[in-house]
């Protein structure tokens, strides 16, 4: 049985988000288990999802 490929990405994308956090944890140990790991953030792509650091650093959108 060949190693799986696994992605990893936290939803969230704020400043020290917690999730993002977790998610470079199970990146790094499932690579040490042998997985192919992919580790991408959302942040990085053109998604509508929310930001609360811009909404920190802007107001609430209207």
């Amino acid at each position: 049985m060949s190693n799986p490929r696994i992605l990893v990405f936290a939803g969230s994308i704020r400043t020290g988000s917690f999730n993002a956090r977790l998610a470079a944890i199970a990146a790094k140990e499932l690579a040490l288990a042998g997985a192919g790991v992919t580790h991408i953030s959302l942040q990085d792509y053109p998604l509508p999802i929310y930001d609360g650091d811009l909404e920190a650093a802007s107001g609430a959108p209207d």
